[in-house]
């Protein structure tokens, strides 16, 4: 499975002014009663039509209960990389990383460029109107006291007489589809904050048309 988030630049902007560049920034963070040196650093690497592919090195807190040399600590510092691409032509920046990790690279990327960026919200509707399948959907806020779960699993879940009682009585927050793009069928769960996660093994030019497809609803 592979998590991404898409952002897309808030208000008008010039994108031929951006000039992607190697940066890094740090900050001093307490970790274990002592202070630590947090990094992060992005690598700009090739640009194959559209795209520009960057490399995020993030220095994360990673909990954890341990012992190292002779000291008990609760957390430890772990370097990850990640991959996001900027698109040349309108600004949007997508992110292969969990939530959280996303969310700090969008904001380093922000700070750096001085881009203002906001998160991508999807219709979902609209996608599963598009999706060869509906799988799975969820919901929150159910107002039914004879229901004691909140999502539907199967096949087409979406055309069914409870999804439709769920969804006049709840708030729809993710679905789960199989979507055709270049005749294949890709597995994916998409939610209303945004998050996109990728069942199916494929490359990442395919997510990046998906993506470009369904950025349209």
């Amino acid at each position: 499975m592979q998590a991404i988030s898409v952002y897309e630049i808030g208000g008008l902007f010039d994108y031929d002014n951006v000039v992607l560049e190697n940066k890094s920034s740090s900050e001093e963070r307490e970790l274990n009663g002592t202070q630590e040196v947090f990094r992060t650093e992005m690598f700009v690497n090739e640009t194959n039509g559209n795209y520009t592919r960057c490399s995020f090195a993030l220095d994360e807190e990673f909990k954890i209960r341990a012992r190292v040399l002779n000291t008990d600590v609760t957390a430890v510092v772990i370097k990850t990389t990640y991959e996001g691409y900027y698109n040349t032509t309108d600004g949007t920046l997508t992110v292969f990383a969990n939530k959280v990790s996303a969310d700090n690279i969008c904001a380093f990327v922000s700070n750096q460029f001085n881009l203002n960026y906001n998160k991508k919200i999807f219709n979902l509707e609209t996608i599963m109107e598009e999706a060869s399948d509906v799988r799975k959907t969820q919901f929150r806020n159910v107002r039914i006291q004879t229901l004691s779960g909140s999502s539907l699993n199967g096949s087409r879940v979406n055309q069914t007489e409870l999804y439709d009682l769920m969804y006049q009585n709840g708030e729809l927050s993710t679905i789960a589809v199989t979507y055709p793009i270049n005749n294949v069928e890709i597995s994916f769960s998409v939610s209303t904050s945004g998050s996109i996660v990728m069942f199916s093994n494929i490359e990442n030019n395919e997510i990046l048309t998906l993506i470009e497809e369904i950025f349209l609803y």
